[in-house]
């Protein structure tokens, strides 16, 4: 049985921050990197919410919610990961919540 992996909380922005969708293409890919790294993911949904960004303004955001596990090893790529889509998106900071849980894949007995 593999070891207990820890849960991250990443939201992907749906749109650029001057209002464009990002293209599905896009978001594909970064979710096939995620897979490549974590074995998988799982989308919890799509959220909104809003960010102060460094000039003061507000910046309005639909995301999807991605739920993503790695081994301690792999979270300095995760993080380096989410960096890439940062640039890629535009974006002033990603959010990436480092959850207090951990993940357990139970096969059957």
């Amino acid at each position: 049985m593999d070891e207990p992996k820890i849960k991250f909380v990443l939201l992907l922005p749906l749109c650029y921050n001057d209002g464009r969708p990002v293209p599905q293409r896009v978001l594909r890919g970064m979710l096939d990197e995620i897979y490549v790294l974590a074995g998988g993911h799982t989308i919890a949904g799509t959220v909104t919410g809003a960010y102060r960004m460094k000039d003061g303004t507000r910046q309005d955001d639909e995301s999807l919610q991605i739920w993503v596990w790695v081994r301690e090893e792999e979270v300095s790529d995760l993080k380096k990961m989410v960096a890439r889509f940062g640039k890629t998106l535009g974006q002033e900071a990603m959010y990436l919540e480092r959850t207090g849980g951990t993940i357990d894949f139970i096969g059957p007995s």
